[in-house]
């Protein structure tokens, strides 16, 4: 297999050295002002070329660089399905989007996002028409689910809860499909980040554990029964449960920054740099797709802290702030 990657490869090398490391980001969030910061992303090919990006579209260009990442991907990639783990969440963010709007009455159409394995305007009619044909079992699942139980509880919660369970079946099927074990790796350490930041929020919420198990998204490494039985249990003991996982260490430091500051920004901030350690791997793979799937992975990262540093800078904050929310880079 890694003779077929040998083109991708090569190109996923040269735009890595594109990647904003933690020196350029540096440069961002010590810009006295935002003109300045956005000089930085376009010397790094973000926005059109030839065109300035101004400080209020910073967030379109943000979304605009998402799209261009998963073009780019899969027009040098021997196989498009092999992104399929990155595009079906924005599937899902379309799916939400129109249901919750149909129930409301409003058009959702303007806020769909590219990025899908259906195209944003293709995704509408079919919801529309209840046509499941393209779709893929858990799409079709998501959708009669979350038709039937908003008609019965009138609560546009349930539709984000049943399409994330549904959309990150379809991310680990996919990911079980490509037949490669970073890939699948990669997606059940995503799950299990996800599974610790909700298991915290609902800690926090004062939920039961019963409502837990109904937010909990199965696949990860770390089962249920570990999150429930530590539930009542303050989270820092509940982390030295996590000692057999990689998210230990994100556990251990985000409960005690926590702890003294009641903050979970640290917490979300190690479950990302964990992705970016395990995506790190790939490095020493010469070809295949394990470079590919980690560039995206990066790329996403960059992406996530470049939004925390403009939002920041909008919201007037102090650069050490702003810093310490900063994710690692991949270089």
């Amino acid at each position: 297999m890694g003779a077929d990657y040998t083109f991708a490869c090569a190109q996923v090398r040269s735009a890595e050295r594109n990647l904003l490391n933690r020196e350029r980001l540096s440069i961002m969030v010590e810009a006295k002002t935002m003109e300045d910061a956005l000089k930085v992303l376009q010397e790094a090919q973000y926005g059109t070329e030839g065109e300035t990006i101004l400080p209020a579209a910073y967030e379109r260009t943000l979304v605009q660089e998402t799209a261009k990442l998963y073009r780019f991907l899969t027009s040098i990639a021997p196989e498009e399905k092999e992104f399929r783990i990155f595009s079906y969440p924005f599937d899902y963010h379309n799916i939400k989007t129109l249901l919750k709007a149909e129930f409301l009455g409003v058009d959702g159409k303007p806020i769909l996002m590219d990025g899908g394995t259906i195209d944003p305007s293709v995704m509408a009619v079919l919801i529309k028409e209840r046509n499941y044909i393209p779709m893929t079992s858990h799409m079709k699942t998501a959708i009669e689910e979350s038709v039937d139980t908003h008609a019965r509880t009138r609560d546009p919660q349930c539709v984000d809860l049943i399409c994330d369970r549904e959309c990150y079946a379809d991310v680990l099927e996919a990911a079980k499909e490509t037949g490669n074990s970073f890939v699948v790796g990669y997606v059940r350490l995503l799950i299990d980040t996800i599974n610790l930041k909700t298991f915290v929020r609902c800690q926090k919420m004062g939920q039961p554990w019963s409502f837990f198990g109904s937010v909990f998204l199965p696949g990860g490494n770390i089962d249920e029964k570990v999150f429930v039985a530590g539930y009542d249990e303050p989270f820092h003991q509940f982390a030295a449960r996590l000692v057999p996982y990689a998210l230990v260490g994100a556990a251990e430091e985000g409960g005690a920054s926590m702890k003294e500051t009641g903050s979970f920004t640290a917490l979300e901030k190690l479950c990302d740099d964990a992705l970016i350690q395990y995506a790190k791997k790939a490095k020493y793979v010469s070809f295949g797709l394990e470079p590919l799937i980690a560039y995206s992975v990066a790329k996403q990262m960059e992406i996530k802290s470049v939004r925390i540093i403009l939002a920041g800078k909008a919201a007037g904050l102090e650069p050490a702030l702003i810093r310490e929310r900063l994710r690692e880079t991949y270089g």
